[in-house]
């Protein structure tokens, strides 16, 4: 039986190629992204790790087992404190106040995004839930490690962005995420793929919107 991670990687080479080849990921490789881009990014994912927080939380009330449990709760107290503290270096950076933050709305490809990771994590079992997640470590630490390899080697102001997904702890929790997510039974395959997919698609998109500083527009 071919491995669930195997397949579902193969499924979105697609996509992960694409995501490489955007102007947002290119000129952050470069150092040379518009900061208003990135300020608009920075807030916009600071509203999605407080959702992703929650479904983290939701997979590790329906985990399997006590230390599956406690590895999905410590990955909500990594997610909420490693990022925000990096979203909080680059607010004091960019000029960004607590406040603004708070009173920014999310995009719409944010809030759609952070909608189907929530209905998904109420309304399927484990292993569907951890595969709509994976996602967004998975393309997060090799779009990281690819960007570290390129980047140029003058000082890049989105330097700290780059170090936080190369580091060796959260490649370690990406490993075990694959892991977990490559020990679903046959039966759950085909929705671990269909959510996958939908969630890797949504990182374009996430991508694509803050580039286009996407409002809404009515």
């Amino acid at each position: 039986m071919v491995q669930f991670s195997l397949q579902a990687w193969k499924n979105i080479e697609t996509i992960y190629q694409a995501i490489l080849k955007m102007s947002f990921v290119k000129e952050l490789e470069l150092g040379s992204l518009d900061r208003q881009i990135f300020q608009h990014y920075i807030i916009q994912d600071s509203i999605y790790l407080g959702e992703f927080a929650r479904v983290l939380a939701i997979i590790s009330a329906k985990a399997p087992q006590p230390d599956i449990q406690l590895q999905f709760a410590n990955s909500v107290k990594e997610a909420i404190v490693v990022e925000r503290g990096l979203h909080e270096n680059f607010f004091a950076e960019f000029g960004i106040t607590p406040e603004e933050a708070l009173a920014t709305e999310p995009s719409p490809t944010c809030l759609n995004y952070t909608n189907f990771l929530i209905a998904t994590a109420y309304q399927y079992n484990f292993a569907v839930i951890v595969a709509a997640v994976l996602p967004c470590f998975w393309i997060y630490l090799e779009v990281g490690k690819h960007i570290y390899k390129q980047a140029s080697t003058i000082a890049n102001p989105y330097q700290k962005w780059i170090d936080t997904y190369i580091d060796a702890d959260f490649e370690a929790s990406v490993n075990y995420v694959i892991q977990i997510a490559d020990k679903a039974s046959v039966e759950e395959l085909e929705l671990m793929n269909k959510v996958f997919y939908r969630a890797s698609q949504f990182e374009w998109m996430f991508w694509d919107s803050a580039y286009r500083l996407e409002k809404w527009e009515i």
